[in-house]
């Protein structure tokens, strides 16, 4: 999970970190780890109980620019439950989740 506040306490603004999105910047901060963005906007109170509803799972969406390391992690969603999408990678993908972005407190469930 990242969220670029510029303030954590009370959490206020966004620190610019352009031309990268957040996901990015702290992807530079960790030479050599492998980052997947999942869960960074979605409030615990949806994260918490089980994925699972009566009409649908609870969808959480990724990103990352490893994809041997996002089919596990993938994996690993949908044995919890979830209905794991793929934004593809932390270019794009990140930047449709992160704050301020289309899908950023979003909740959606799969039906399918």
């Amino acid at each position: 999970m990242t969220n670029q506040f510029a303030r954590s306490t009370p959490c206020r603004g966004f620190a610019d970190v352009s031309p990268l999105t957040g996901s990015e910047w702290v992807a530079q901060q960790l030479p050599g780890d492998t980052l997947t963005k999942a869960f960074n906007a979605m409030f615990a109170t949806y994260a918490a109980p089980d994925p699972r509803h009566q009409d649908g799972n609870q969808v959480v969406f990724l990103a990352g620019d490893d994809e041997s390391a996002k089919a596990p992690f993938t994996q690993l969603l949908t044995e919890f439950g979830f209905a794991p999408i793929d934004l593809g990678a932390l270019r794009e993908g990140g930047a449709l989740r992160q704050l301020g972005g289309p899908l950023s407190d979003k909740h959606f469930l799969f039906q399918g």
